[in-house]
């Protein structure tokens, strides 16, 4: 059983290292790194995404993000980061007000407001996703696979323009209590291709660190 346990954690930490080592042309505050899932009541989740890019250069980025529930349909976010691009915050809402049901899946929207400090040139920005996602048992563990259409404006000192991408990713359950994140992003619009993985931990209000 314990071999079993460690052949399944080896095949999952292989498939998003080797996303990890692919991501190219990425800026996390273009990506989506959420399903069309809500919180339960009195849930929070804290987070972390790192990325690695191996074009123009190189570079790093790390991003950490606080996930809370707002109402049956409701969650909210805020993400925070910096690396090879400066620094960048973002406030987000998720609603999902057609929830995970029988053969239908979530559907939703995310809106978020965005500001990027790169350099020296500092933009702001408004990105709204539609939000689709539909849970899965499978041999890895449970997992979520979601797709989205983030269309984001950003206006800075230089230039303001309208960016959007194809977005596709899932997130597994290993364990129940490990979240683990994979996502890559199609380039549609002045914008970028990506690759990226994050972590999540969920936690009660009253009780801490709890699986859900």
């Amino acid at each position: 059983m314990r071999k079993n346990k460690l052949t399944k954690w080896i095949q999952i930490i292989s498939i998003f290292a080797s996303a990890f080592l692919l991501s190219r042309y990425s800026h996390a505050f273009l990506t989506v790194n959420e399903t069309a899932e809500i919180l339960p009541e009195n849930y929070y989740r804290l987070g972390v995404a790192p990325q690695l890019l191996v074009s123009d250069g190189g570079g790093f980025n790390l991003g950490f993000f606080a996930d809370t529930h707002i109402d049956d349909d409701l969650d909210a976010r805020i993400t925070i980061g910096g690396g090879e691009t400066d620094f960048w915050t973002q406030a987000s809402v998720k609603w999902v007000p057609f929830p995970d049901v029988d053969k239908q899946p979530a559907m939703g929207g995310r809106a978020a407001v965005i500001f990027v400090r790169d350099e020296e040139n500092n933009s702001a920005g408004l990105q709204l996703t539609p939000l689709f996602s539909k849970k899965a048992d499978t041999r890895y563990g449970n997992m979520i696979p979601y797709a989205g259409l983030p269309i984001t404006w950003l206006s800075g000192k230089h230039k303001t323009y309208t960016a959007s991408q194809f977005t596709i990713g899932a997130e597994w359950f290993p364990e129940q209590d490990k979240h683990i994140g994979g996502e890559f992003n199609l380039n549609l619009d002045n914008s970028l291709s990506s690759f990226s993985v994050y972590f999540s931990f969920p936690f009660e209000g009253s009780t801490g660190y709890k699986k859900y």
